[in-house]
């Protein structure tokens, strides 16, 4: 599904990514760990069109993303959150995810016009907005200011907005950091519900026990290189990456 080939990334001469090279598969959960400064959330801005690289390319689904803008990759079928959640703190859970919605009826004069379909269209996404906050746990919540749920609760509210984009691919910073035992679990569980539903999941996480719980497959960076690239329990018992952890 997703295929990064020879990533690399400068900034003030030190290599932030360096030669970088992963396949992602369809329906699989893959975690992406390293020490901090590894250069983890960089490759991921890469394949999400924050950042361009210096050199390398970013397929999805055999198209080259190479020049696309953040939102065309989202279109694409790339969804992304962020450790800050960047969520709208005085709106409210249900409006918060009704703006996540791609491609608005109302978002051209034309199409404010037909007002008959623009509205259609509204209560088509408020019905879905009300299905993904009930998937997440949230839909009692729905009229609260996202600033008034618990940070476990906006971390749900986050992941919310990124499955309203209908993303194929869910490209997640740090999902379960910050957050108490009974949040870890269930933000797995959802994530397993939703790769039963062949959406791929691609995640940073420093949690190494949900790292180890959750993941088909682990990829360990270091100073911008990937050094390792398998199986959890093949890799957690790598040298390479023990060193890049005690070091």
């Amino acid at each position: 599904m997703l295929e990064v080939s020879g990533i690399t990334k400068h900034f003030n001469g030190v290599h932030a990514v360096d030669n970088a090279s992963l396949n992602i598969p369809q329906a699989t959960i893959t975690s992406l760990i390293g020490p901090n400064g590894a250069g983890k959330t960089t490759l991921f801005n890469i394949i999400c069109g924050y950042l361009e690289a210096d050199k390398g390319a970013v397929q999805f689904n055999g198209k080259n993303l190479n020049g696309r803008a953040p939102h065309e990759r989202a279109s694409a079928g790339i969804g992304r959150t962020f450790q800050n959640m960047r969520l709208i703190k005085r709106l409210t859970a249900l409006e918060n995810l009704m703006l996540a919605f791609m491609n608005h009826k109302g978002d051209s004069f034309i199409k404010t016009m037909a007002y008959s379909i623009s509205r259609k269209h509204e209560v088509r996404n408020r019905e879905k907005a009300y299905e993904l906050l009930d998937f997440v746990g949230l839909k009692d919540k729905s009229y609260e200011p996202a600033g008034s749920l618990s940070y476990g609760q906006q971390k749900l509210l986050s992941l919310a907005c990124c499955l309203a984009l209908d993303a194929k691919l869910l490209m997640l910073d740090e999902p379960v950091a910050g957050v108490n035992q009974e949040t870890i679990s269930k933000i797995l569980s959802l994530l397993r519900k939703l790769k039963d539903t062949s959406v791929t999941v691609f995640l940073i996480e420093h949690n190494l026990d949900a790292v180890m719980e959750i993941s088909d497959r682990l990829i360990v960076m270091d100073e911008g290189r990937i050094i390792a690239d398998g199986l959890p329990s093949e890799v957690r018992e790598k040298p390479e990456v023990i060193e890049a952890y005690i070091s």
